[in-house]
């Protein structure tokens, strides 16, 4: 998958989480080796000059190729195949929040994808606020709402890497739609729930791009069970995990805090 369009931007990047991965699968991002070039020698004298170039660090439109290619069809891109999925990708717009919980600094990124079959997928990326880019917004006041009680719960599963084990009163399923729940529907107010042309009406949200690409390693993915779920929307299938990047058109990325006039706002922290 590569980027769109000449001038891009990225919303999001986790240099951790893309060294970890590269190293895990030997997958080479160091810098390109320092080169020595002769400029001229004179025969029989043997004289000349070199210049000896140092290092240059990849660039993360670099560093995102080699990592796309070395994963390669790891990454899943239509959620036609069964789980479990390691690694995902696409194209759609990609909502921007605080994670309320307990630890500071987090923040949750939403996406909504329609397989090619049909299928419905929430797909929640779970990541740090250092890693979003400024002009996103991330330090911008936000307004507040509902927040969820199964925050530590999913707080300490996301620790576990979304292990079945670390489950105490949960199963994969519910505690998939409490993720799902974080991702999309936190910060709601009854008044900000009827107003769908506008998001930036929901609480801890601080921003979004639309057409932007995001690539992340998925630590959950699971199936509902279709007679035991009647959720507010629809949904076949939540994967949850952590984001590596989201690169978006440079005129894609909204910032919320322009939309929002006469609302109660203070600084999330």
């Amino acid at each position: 998958m590569g980027e769109r369009g000449e001038s891009v931007r990225y919303a999001y990047w986790s240099d951790r989480t893309v060294r970890s991965i590269a190293n895990d699968g030997g997958i080479n991002i160091n810098p390109l080796w320092k080169t020595k070039v002769s400029l001229f020698k004179i025969p029989v004298v043997q004289t000349g000059i070199e210049v000896e170039r140092e290092p240059r660090t990849l660039h993360r439109k670099e560093i995102a190729s080699r990592i796309e290619r070395g994963i390669g069809d790891l990454a899943v891109e239509d959620f036609v195949t069964p789980p479990p999925t390691r690694y995902a990708r696409g194209v759609g717009r990609v909502e921007f929040s605080h994670f309320v919980c307990e630890e500071q600094k987090r923040v949750v990124l939403g996406v909504r994808s329609i397989a090619s079959d049909g299928t419905r997928v929430a797909v929640c990326l779970f990541g740090s606020r250092d890693n979003v880019a400024g002009f996103m917004g991330p330090l911008d006041p936000v307004a507040g709402g509902w927040s969820s009680s199964s925050m530590w719960s999913v707080r300490e599963w996301l620790a576990a890497r979304c292990a079945e084990t670390s489950l105490r009163h949960d199963d994969m399923q519910s505690i998939s739609v409490e993720a799902m729940k974080i991702a999309f529907d936190q910060g709601f107010t009854q008044e900000s729930r009827e107003a769908t042309d506008r998001p930036w009406m929901r609480g801890y949200t601080f921003g979004d791009a639309t057409d932007s690409e995001w690539f992340a390693e998925i630590h959950s993915d699971v199936v509902l069970d279709k007679d035991r779920w009647s959720l507010d929307e629809p949904v076949d299938r939540i994967v949850v995990g952590a984001p590596l990047w989201v690169r978006t058109p440079r005129a894609a990325a909204r910032r919320y805090r322009d939309f929002r006039t006469g609302e109660k706002v203070r600084r999330y922290e």
